[in-house]
């Protein structure tokens, strides 16, 4: 039961309150009034009501936030009990006489959403309104105030709502749930509006064209303009390459189905076609001219609306169509109706490789979903998900899946993909297994209607993939391979949340005077927000940061100075209200016509006009600062499906298509503004490698710590376009999972998958994971980033390796002890079992690697990496032109370059100068004659000569007090 506890306070409640400043950004942009004209200005809380049940509460006129006006309203709340709730009431119903289907406040939040605080639970807001006739209904304005600083709350009322208010109505109550909090919380409330929304035309400009249009006829969204997109890069798309030579044909049998046969060096691929355009129950494939026909499309096919139950989709119920073919591929065309509705469409058939290629169109805005359908007849199938090869979903096997079958001897692939640079959809899904043997290796595609009600053009191409080898099942990725992987590859990459800037410099000065100089740096958004303020669309750097000038004396320390790449954050995906370019009508919509939520604090903005945005913007951040790189957040952590705009005033609205190619034209804009590597964030970047320089190397659905380390789709489909950097970071690679307890442990495994899987470094945190993750992965990086994997080895249980169909024939792969061999001469190895040994013979050299132990070797000798046992004790090395580093981990070990207790390293600085560096002055020696030994300071400066010893063939040189490291002259070791 509510219970009226008090009026409104009218003034400042305590004495401690300070006036506070309004947005700066609201300030630049002489954002003085809110859009819409507010029902309530919130200015004050005159006059306004309290009651509650099991809570207190007071309302009252603040200055310590400021918005629009000269103060606002803070609710100041707590719970006394179970169930809290909170009733606002204004002192007497606000009539409004208008129309309405929308409504908008400000708030002021005070919590993080990615860091709950489980005492301050984030409340939820209602608002209380009558009809004109009296009659009271809710609507939710926000389910939680999960932020922090000035947002504005934006909700449509439904339909029903609307039709209710189209002659008005009042506002009668605001209600707060969700306070569970006993100490006092508080919330700042300004401007709550109650408008008609006008949809008015937009406009757009027209971007490139998409690389290829297999589809003619289907929208292309806003890139219908000059030029072309250089993606995707050929009109096979994502069709698999084939091996070995062929040819096709078709053939018309004595029953009038056609069949489609594929002859090659390698073997022969055969495909019935189905009876039907529009359900493919009956397509069959098999491998080899005695080989079994096998059902791939149970359920398959075309699923239309139906009109009479709107959660029902069915097929066709009749098909008038016509059948031919040019003697390569065959075509259906025709007629498919369903419930009296008529929907025109065509099926083009054709095997391209060792791929049944299907090529689908269908007008009419009546297809619901295009399903690939399941498979059954496979001789023993498995299903097994690739790492990086994911649709965003949680389930691990909710994504498209490798049907393995066959025996040990003699398996067979099967691999069904959705080809992203073409479908006309919304989303994609993946299969759903299914009794009796039926086994998905595939979902299909959903076409959701736009927010005018209708649906787009069905256009899709499916690619049924089917070979002995498991390459020959792998998808194309056709983007053009990045002109900067000789940068992205050779460095060791690190993001960096930007405080002070003076004590920025000072740490990544640390950073690189121990030797650490090969770096890939880019700032995280609090380069340009000092608290929780907009982050994007922006070129001024957070004021507090010292603005234009404190950016400008960074880069140049980092740049000029410091020789790293580095650059700053930025994205295009999250739009704060509060933002200079502001308008409601640059978000994105979600299906029910709602502003689609992205970040805490912002609005997802139309990918139409992130493109645009990207295009004016960019430009301008780099004629102020001149960067080398930057981090373009959260374009692939995102699912282009995720992000569709449904507004149906924008062109190719309720695709995913638009956002996928506004999204990857933008990655092509950056590298072209920053003269240099753009990253992303990684999860879903398959589709964009290439586009992308890099990004984080991270799957958290496939949890890679602990499930099998399958490295051939990254290493063969992504490793060439770019290269994607550690396993992301440390905690992406371990997820929500709880890593070791022995912190050496849960990091040598975090280097050993990202050996394993060919990628470049990641700087770990504190000073000694610093020292292994760079020196222990850059040189050999240099190499095997820049080499194409020419055969990928897993090792059984009795030391033998096996190429990858072998090692999923048998379950080997599960072992997850992988040899690369690259084609350049490149060998890696790397044990990613969490307990068993991996003992192999790799290129001459005995290897018996403990768990999470790695090893490389480049083609010409010149570098190699042993992070493995030693006389029974982990230890470290790592041999390169550039420097030698050893680690004994708290015994002395030693090697034939090098002995050592603990971590040392031995750069090169000339031909015959070197620099000594001891961490916690470690006894090392190394295999030189050294001379001219002098110590330095944390500064470079010379502090007096340093002693050196030699023993059994090494040089030592004996700790200096204070020294941070020694500069000497290095000559060969006679023997």
């Amino acid at each position: 039961m509510l219970k009226l506890i008090s009026c409104v306070f009218l003034g400042v409640c305590s004495a401690y309150v300070y006036a506070g400043e309004r947005p700066y950004e609201m300030v630049w942009a002489e954002r003085n009034q809110d859009a819409r004209p507010p029902l309530v200005a919130f200015t004050n809380a005159a006059g306004w009501r309290i009651a509650t049940s099991n809570a207190m509460a007071r309302l009252e006129r603040s200055t310590e936030q400021l918005l629009f006006g000269e103060a606002v309203a803070k609710l100041t709340y707590r719970a006394t009990g179970p169930r809290p709730h909170i009733m606002l009431t204004p002192p007497a119903p606000l009539n409004i006489t208008n129309a309405f289907d929308a409504v908008t406040c400000w708030f002021y939040g005070l919590h993080n959403r990615y860091r709950p605080e489980p005492d301050k639970p984030a409340i939820s807001i209602t608002l209380h309104f009558k009809d004109s006739n009296g009659e009271s209904f809710a609507v939710q304005l926000a389910r939680r105030l999960n932020f922090r600083e000035w947002f504005m709350c934006h909700k449509r009322l439904e339909p029903q709502q609307a039709e209710r208010v189209r002659n008005g109505g009042a506002l009668v109550g605001i209600s707060v749930g969700n306070g569970y909090n006993t100490e006092d919380q508080s919330v700042f409330i300004n401007s709550l509006a109650v408008f008609q929304e006008a949809f008015d035309p937009l406009t757009f400009e027209a971007r490139p064209q998409r690389g290829v249009r297999v589809f003619p006829a289907c929208d292309p969204g806003v890139n219908s303009g000059a030029g072309r997109l250089p993606f995707p890069n050929t009109p096979l798309t994502i069709a698999p390459r084939d091996s070995a030579p062929n040819t096709t044909r078709s053939v018309k049998t004595a029953s009038g189905r056609y069949h489609l046969a594929r002859e090659g060096d390698d073997g022969l691929l055969e495909a019935r076609l189905p009876s039907r355009l529009g359900t493919w129950d009956d397509l069959k494939m098999r491998w080899g001219s005695q080989g079994e026909w096998v059902n791939v499309a149970i359920g398959g096919g075309l699923y239309f609306v139906s009109h009479t139950t709107n959660n029902i989709v069915k097929r066709a119920e009749l098909e008038d169509i016509t059948i031919w073919s040019d003697g390569h591929s065959v075509t259906y065309a025709g007629r498919l109706s369903v419930n009296g509705r008529h929907t025109d469409a065509q099926i083009r058939f054709s095997l391209v490789g060792k791929a049944l290629v299907i090529d689908l169109q269908a007008d009419g805005g009546d297809v619901k979903e295009v399903r690939f359908g399941a498979t059954k007849g496979f001789s023993s199938p498995r299903l097994i998900p690739l790492p990086y090869y994911t649709y965003g979903y949680n389930d691990l096997l909710e994504r498209p899946l490798v049907i393995v079958s066959g025996s040990i001897a003699s398996p067979l692939f099967f691999f069904a993909h959705m080809d992203w640079t073409q479908s006309n959809a919304t989303k994609p899904f993946a299969g759903k297994l299914l009794d009796d043997g039926v086994f998905p290796s595939n979902g299909g595609t959903i076409y959701e209607s736009k927010t005018d009600g209708k649906r787009n053009f069905c256009c899709e191409r499916f690619v049924m993939a089917l070979s002995p080898r498991f390459e020959d099942v792998l998808p194309n990725i056709p983007n053009p391979q990045s002109p900067w992987k000789f940068i992205t590859g050779t460095r060791v990459w690190r993001p960096y949340g930007a405080r002070n800037r003076e004590l920025d410099a000072d740490y990544w000065r640390r950073i690189h005077r121990w030797g650490m100089t090969q770096m890939v740096v880019t700032d995280h958004e609090t380069g340009w927000r000092d608290g929780n303020e907009s982050f994007t669309f922006r070129t001024a750097p957070a004021p507090q940061k010292g603005g234009d000038d404190g950016q400008l004396r960074y880069a140049r320390i980092m740049q000029d100075e410091l020789g790293f790449i580095y650059g700053p954050y930025n994205n295009f995906t999250d739009f704060a209200p509060v933002n200079a370019f502001w308008d409601s009508d640059l978000v994105s919509r979600t299906q029910d016509n709602q502003l689609q939520h992205a970040w805490e604090r912002c609005y997802a903005p139309k990918p139409a006009r992130a493109v645009e945005f990207c295009a004016m913007l960019s430009p301008k951040i780099q004629k102020k600062f001149g960067f080398s790189t930057a981090y373009c957040d959260v374009h692939t952590a995102v699912t282009p499906w995720s992000r569709v705009d449904f507004d149906a005033r924008v062109p190719g609205a309720g695709t995913f298509a638009s956002v996928f190619y506004a999204y990857g034209e933008i990655m092509l804009l950056q590298k072209e503004a920053w003269n240099g590597p753009v990253y992303s964030e990684g999860k879903y970047h398959f589709m964009y490698c290439g586009l992308t320089d890099g990004n984080y190397a991270q799957d958290r659905q496939y949890r890679l710590h602990q499930n099998p380390w399958l490295v051939d789709f990254d290493l063969r489909c992504l490793h060439d376009l770019c290269c994607n950097f550690g396993m992301g970071d440390l905690k992406m690679f371990y997820s929500k999972e709880k890593m070791s307890d022995d912190p050496n442990a849960a990091r040598d495994r975090f280097l050993a998958a990202t050996v394993a899987f060919g990628h470049p470094g990641f700087l770990l945190s504190g000073t000694y994971y610093q020292l292994r993750s760079y020196y222990m992965i850059q040189a050999l990086a240099c190499y095997y980033t820049q080499a194409a994997a020419d055969k990928i080895y897993y090792a059984g249980a009795d030391g033998i390796l096996r190429e990858t169909s072998d090692a999923l024939a048998d379950e080997s792969y599960k072992r997850s002890q992988l040899v690369t061999c690259y084609n350049d001469g490149t060998v890696t190895a790397a044990n990613g079992h969490p307990s068993e040994r991996m003992k192999v013979v790799v290129a001459g050299a005995s290897l018996d690697l403990p768990p999470n132990g790695y090893w490389g070797r480049s083609g010409d000798g010149a570098v190699k990496v042993f992070s493995g046992d030693v006389n029974g004790h982990r230890a470290d090395l790592a041999v390169s032109p550039s420097y030698t580093y050893i680690d004994g981990r708290g015994e002395f070990v030693r090697f034939d370059e090098g002995a050592s207790s603990g971590i040392a390293i031995c750069r090169a600085l000339t031909d015959d100068w070197v620099e000594v560096l001891l961490y916690q002055n470690s006894k090392a020696g190394f295999p030189y004659v050294f001379s001219d030994a002098v110590a330095l300071d944390a500064t470079n400066g010379v502090m007096g000569t340093a002693e050196v010893l030699v023993s059994k063939g090494l040089s030592y040189v004996q700790p200096v007090k204070g020294a941070f490291s020694y500069r000497m002259r290095r000559n060969s070791m006679r023997k």
